[in-house]
């Protein structure tokens, strides 16, 4: 599991979203999350954490006939 901190640029019409960092530990992103919001000083940028797994890949399809 992973924990992304996404970046979301707020324009007029459409928001801009990037992956600002990331990490595997849920206490060091909620820190890192902590220090971007404390850095940034503008209005139109918002910090959040996003959980990302990973999908699953089904290997084999049982068929019934």
């Amino acid at each position: 599991m992973m924990y992304l901190i996404i970046k979301e640029i707020k324009l007029s019409n459409t928001s801009i979203f990037t992956v600002a960092s990331f990490t595997n530990d849920f206490d060091k992103a909620n820190d890192m999350l902590q220090g971007h919001n404390l850095i940034e000083s503008s209005d139109s940028v918002v910090y959040s954490i996003v959980k990302y797994e990973q999908p699953q890949i089904q290997k084999e399809v049982a068929w019934k006939i």
